[in-house]
């Protein structure tokens, strides 16, 4: 079995809808927002690297920095394509992200 990360959440309808998470010495989002065209959740999380700028705002579990900080979408994964421990709120095998990971790497160099 893969390792599980641990992750912080806010919003959570079947899946955590929105998912910070520290992996490969990045700040991952992982955001599955209400879409109001389709009146549902897309089957997708758009990804998001975070600034470092946010960590303090994640470890006192203050989300309004979503609204303030400028981000840029680096791809989207199938939610059915995560892996989530049993209770779906506490950790996920975050493999899934390496081609993000390395890729943002890349770009940085």
């Amino acid at each position: 079995m893969a390792k599980m990360t641990s992750f912080q959440y806010v919003e959570f309808y079947d899946v955590p809808r929105c998912i910070a998470l520290h992996y490969r010495g990045r700040l991952f989002l992982l955001q599955s927002a209400f879409d109001e065209n389709l009146d549902d959740y897309p089957s997708s999380y758009s990804i998001y690297i975070l600034p470092d700028s946010v960590k303090a705002s994640l470890r006192s579990g203050e989300w309004e920095f979503l609204r303030d900080t400028k981000m840029t979408c680096v791809g989207q994964i199938r939610i059915d394509q995560v892996v989530f421990d049993a209770t779906k709120r506490k950790e996920l095998d975050a493999s899934i992200l390496d081609s993000f990971a390395a890729d943002h790497e890349q770009g940085t160099k």
